[in-house]
């Protein structure tokens, strides 16, 4: 992808990342959608529970039982299912859950450059800061927007400017890393620079002319943020 023109205005002025969480920095997607996919046909509740699943990646709360709620209108059926796999989900993760390769690397690198480095999750915060713990990851953050701590979820951009007031750092000069269309949508919302680093949803090639960089993987990011840089940290 040719974004060496947009790289030329931000170029060596990002002042903080900002991270999502499940499909970036763990691999927590595909067992949630294995999970729901099971209980969905076993409960009959819908046709297509796949693509229903791939359309609540990085929604919060409140939007996914609105989205189950088209296919389940009878009260209480939405939060039952959501908290049914929730329950199963924290078991599971336990022993499951994985971080997304080059994590580990990236998140070191932030903290080397002593830029300021943030969680922005659909996922409520006291779900995300356990997840992030099984890994000792919150050591690294300077803070967390959950799900539950925004009036409006992604793709809404609230979630992505919370943070940069939280940082004091302007959107503009602000990185944020994602993996789902409406977390691409909340971050190019909140006129931050937005790479789109793929889990279960390829890069869109629509949105080739308003991210700032699509990569395979976190293991190519660090190096990558290097090159943005060209050596001249300040």
């Amino acid at each position: 992808m040719d974004a060496e023109p947009r790289r030329v205005i931000r170029l060596a002025i990002f002042e903080a990342v900002l991270w999502d969480m499940d499909g970036v920095l763990v691999d927590s997607e595909r067992l949630v959608r294995d999970i729901f996919i099971e209980m969905a046909n076993e409960r009959a509740l819908m046709e297509d529970p796949a693509g229903v699943y791939m359309s609540s990646i990085g929604l919060n709360r409140t939007s996914i039982l609105s989205l189950y709620r088209t296919y389940m209108p009878e009260p209480g059926a939405a939060e039952a299912l959501f908290d049914d796999i929730a329950n199963v989900y924290k078991t599971r993760m336990m022993t499951e859950l994985q971080l997304k390769p080059g994590v580990r690397e990236s998140l070191s690198l932030i903290n080397e450059l002593k830029l300021p480095q943030m969680v922005v999750t659909s996922t409520r915060t006291e779900s995300a800061i356990q997840k992030l713990s099984l890994f000792s990851l919150m050591e690294h953050f300077d803070g967390l927007i959950g799900g539950d701590q925004v009036a409006q979820g992604k793709p809404h951009p609230e979630p992505y400017l919370s943070a940069c007031q939280k940082l004091n750092v302007s959107p503009e000069n602000t990185l944020v890393i994602e993996d789902s269309p409406n977390g691409v949508r909340a971050g190019l919302a909140a006129g931050c620079a937005v790479v789109h680093v793929p889990d279960l949803i390829d890069t869109d090639p629509e949105w080739a002319d308003e991210i700032y960089e699509a990569l395979d993987s976190l293991e190519s990011f660090p190096q990558w943020f290097r090159t943005q840089r060209q050596g001249d940290w300040v």
